[in-house]
């Protein structure tokens, strides 16, 4: 096998995850694809927090094996940790099945299927390798860095602690050279990648996150740190104290709070009530108050009536995030909330998750409307989505921006940009005459 296509599903976690397959890939001089269509090897990299993706998973294998060649297939991911063999017996071109925890293997899976061979490589391994150096990254501007795997919350809804294992934080120091490796590589912002990230405590030194958010943003050529994703109940004044005092750390947080309802963030096992959640958002606006908040909810919760889900809306009125993810409650295997009765209809899902995007789309659309006239720092990723005559970037809280190509400007500048126009997902501005020209990135990878 001489070339592979990777196509990833889910979070920032499968993107790295898909990131160090592909340094692997390249390692043992395999190259890139431009499609599934005409690659030697097809590897899905898969979600399972939510029910649809499985099933796109399983009818993508499906539509692989009528191609006119069909390519030897690899799953990876949470699905490959959740069904393990049994994805095997599926089709008879899934040649390997490889868990998060087990990905410092795929050479080994590769090789195995080149010798007609087939591999389940599930489980976790505390003592898993962790070579940043040979990770093909897929952006010249931004570099993804894991700092926590695995989870320890057992939220009845979330699958992850059984697909990821349980939590592992890496060495501080250990982190920190893969940050400077980034800085020194050209890359001018990394974000820090955890299931619950501000539950991180180094092994060797007891360091927790607000300490290593603080060590990361001191590295000298970095301009900004984001990170994804914090819990509620572990984002301590300290954390706060650093987002406050430091201009690299993003303005853009992301806090799931899931329920409005203390009834149903009770049977989430969330181990906070939305008093405390609405308290924790006033303390971090009190100091950072162009703080760009997103969230995460769930709707149709096993027993959510309709006076939980007006509680979660009110929350979103309060609280007035600048982005909303939200979703429909599907029951996971493994999980407690799927054996759970009081199942809430489909149809009443939908409806309240129309009504919830509704509101949300007008509060976003508000927030953004309000950054109209104002000039704003954009590191400019590459072009634009939608016409190559402009350039597409993200400000200080990570907030999308497209504006016009002057020719004085590069992937990797980090542009003043003055904002004419918004939308609910972007924003639209004019460069200024002021920039920063970065140096040139040196190569760390690429696109998968």
């Amino acid at each position: 096998m001489r070339t592979y296509f990777i196509e990833t599903w889910g979070c920032q976690m499968n993107q790295h995850d898909s990131e160090l397959i592909a340094g692997q890939l390249r390692e043992m001089g395999m190259m890139p694809d431009e499609a599934a269509e005409t690659a030697d090897l097809v590897i899905l990299n898969t979600c399972s927090v939510r029910e649809g993706p499985v099933q796109k998973i399983v009818s993508r294998i499906g539509r692989l094996e009528k191609l006119e060649r069909p390519p030897a297939i690899g799953v990876c991911g949470c699905v490959a940790q959740q069904e393990g063999a049994s994805l095997l017996k599926r089709s008879p071109r899934v040649g390997f099945v490889l868990g998060p925890g087990e990905i410092a293997r795929v050479g080994e899976a590769v090789r195995a299927v080149a010798a007609g061979d087939r591999r389940v490589l599930t489980g976790f391994d505390a003592e898993r390798e962790h070579n940043f150096q040979t990770i093909f990254r897929k952006s010249s501007t931004r570099g993804m860095v894991t700092v926590v795997e695995g989870c320890n919350e057992f939220c009845t809804f979330c699958v992850v602690p059984y697909t990821r294992g349980r939590e592992l934080s890496r060495p501080m120091e250990d982190v920190l050279r893969e940050v400077r490796f980034l800085a020194d590589s050209g890359l001018k912002e990394v974000e820090l990648l955890g299931q619950t990230i501000n539950s991180y405590e180094c092994p060797q030194t007891g360091a927790d996150f607000a300490a290593l958010l603080e060590a990361v943003a001191a590295v000298e050529t970095l301009e900004r740190v984001r990170f994804i994703t914090s819990h509620p109940r572990h984002f301590n004044q300290r954390t706060i104290e650093v987002l406050a005092r430091n201009p690299k750390v993003s303005r853009y947080l992301h806090l799931p709070f899931q329920s409005g309802s203390d009834e149903i963030l009770k049977r989430m096992h969330r181990r906070y009530t939305q008093a405390e959640f609405l308290c924790l958002v006033r303390q971090i606006r009190n100091v950072v108050p162009d703080i760009n908040l997103s969230t995460d909810v769930i709707v149709g919760f096993p027993g959510e009536t309709e006076g939980d889900f007006a509680e979660t809306l009110e929350v979103l009125k309060q609280v007035r995030f600048g982005q909303v993810f939200a979703f429909a409650y599907s029951p996971r295997p493994r999980t407690p909330a799927a054996r759970y009765d009081l199942h809430v209809d489909d149809e009443i899902k939908k409806r309240r998750l129309h009504r919830l995007f509704e509101l949300t789309e007008g509060i976003s659309l508000a927030l953004n409307e309000q950054l109209v006239g104002q000039v704003i720092s954009v590191l400019i990723d590459g072009d634009s989505r939608r016409d190559p005559r402009h350039w597409q970037g993200r400000g200080e809280d990570n907030r999308v921006v497209n504006f016009p190509k002057t020719g004085h400007e590069r992937v990797g500048d980090i542009v003043d940009v003055r904002i004419v126009r918004a939308g609910s997902h972007s924003l639209s501005g004019e460069a200024t005459d002021s920039f920063i020209s970065l140096p040139v990135h040196r190569a760390t990878g690429g696109a998968a």
